[in-house]
């Protein structure tokens, strides 16, 4: 099945919510998806994502958040992050992929193991 999202709401509780046309539905943490970033600079040299707010903000910035959202084409959304950065672009089929809510890690470690040597 082709994975697409119905819903995408910025701002849920929580993070990012999407509800998909299979019926499904995960909020992403705002670090949770920031950590994941599909670009290569991050892939290169993950991001330090910060999640809890400074005791002096003054001094430094708020938790990440996502600032702004584009779809790319049909298959694929880019977040802007409060931090700056917009250059990941997160394919529909990755955020199925990583999807965290509890039945989709539950299947994943249910799934059988390739134990073919190569």
């Amino acid at each position: 099945m082709n994975f697409v999202p119905t819903s995408l709401k910025l701002s849920a509780p929580g993070g990012v919510l999407i509800r998909w046309n299979d019926g499904h539905q995960a909020t992403y943490s705002y670090a949770f998806l920031r950590e994941r970033c599909p670009c290569a600079t991050c892939r290169d040299t993950p991001p330090a994502v910060k999640t809890v707010e400074d005791a002096f903000p003054i001094y430094g910035k708020g938790p990440i958040q996502v600032v702004g959202a584009a779809p790319i084409g049909q298959y694929a959304v880019q977040f802007t992050w409060n931090d700056g950065h917009s250059t990941g672009i997160y394919s529909y089929s990755y955020l199925r992929e990583i999807c965290p809510c509890d039945a989709c890690a539950l299947s994943k470690t249910q799934q059988p193991k390739d134990t073919r040597r190569p």
